[in-house]
């Protein structure tokens, strides 16, 4: 498949949203809903829905709207965010459940562009504070699942939280490092989890692997930022655009039938 393949099938099937599939606020907020539920599901997919969230949240419009996918995503975003300190404490299903959408909330960081007024591109600031959060509860009931998940999400985005923090002269990281070296002398974890919370404190004291010196966010890609795709192992590894080739069709045959519900439901009005 070629780069371009990912913005041309997205493209056409976002007009085809446009063009009425999508006419409400509820059908919207459905579309939002399948695409979390793949998101969290499918751990092939977090990085890919990101960019697809993205991509609607740029182009999908519901009459003169155009930021109502991004404020409908991050609303389902914040329903399960509200829930994380039950959520580490509750059985490994739960717990299973929670880590899917912390390690989505992650990609959507580093994914989802925010236009300023100038032009100028950022990335959404309350994704930035909600990780720290998120990362305050995993520490919270620091069983081996919960530190596993914290070292995930940071190897993922832990080089562009700390450049972000230190740019508004903020210090959260040191914060996180000494929470993470409490916990390998405290807590009750496995060896192995003990040993990744060491190797993450030595990559991060190491600028995060880094050579030269921190890329801006237009300038972070996978060849320059090493802890771009940190977390994807080679076994989960999957070409994003074939990621949505494969689902393109499931999505688009939901969306019907979200649509065919909403339409009878307004005939039947």
């Amino acid at each position: 498949s070629h780069p371009g393949s990912f913005e041309l099938e997205i493209s056409q099937f976002t007009e085809m949203l446009n063009s009425g599939w999508v006419s409400s606020e509820e059908s919207l907020q459905e579309v939002v809903e399948v695409i979390y539920q793949q998101a969290t599901t499918v751990p092939n997919f977090t990085y890919t829905g990101a960019r697809l969230c993205n991509y609607l949240s740029q182009n999908l419009t519901i009459g003169l709207r155009t930021n109502i996918f991004r404020q409908l995503l991050l609303l389902r975003c914040q329903t399960e965010f509200m829930k994380r300190d039950e959520a580490v404490k509750g059985d490994e299903k739960t717990r299973k459940k929670f880590h899917s959408f912390v390690l989505f909330l992650g990609e959507l960081y580093l994914n989802l562009e925010v236009k300023g007024v100038n032009g100028t591109v950022n990335r959404a600031e309350v994704l930035q504070s909600g990780l720290c959060d998120l990362l305050s509860a995993l520490f919270s009931n620091p069983v081996d699942d919960n530190l596993t998940c914290a070292v995930k999400l940071l190897k993922l985005t832990g080089s562009v939280l700390e450049d972000a923090w230190k740019t508004k002269g903020k210090s959260d990281m040191l914060g996180i490092i000494q929470r993470i070296e409490n916990v390998v002398l405290d807590a009750s974890c496995s060896r192995d989890v003990k040993q990744m919370l060491l190797k993450l404190i030595e990559l991060q004291s190491s600028n995060w692997g880094r050579v030269h010196t921190p890329v801006t966010y237009s300038e972070a890609t996978p060849e320059n930022d090493p802890n771009y795709y940190m977390v994807i192992t080679q076994s989960t590894t999957v070409c994003w655009d074939t990621a949505v080739r494969n689902w393109l069709p499931h999505f688009t045959h939901k969306i019907y039938t979200v649509n065919s519900r909403h339409s009878i439901f307004c005939e039947a009005l």
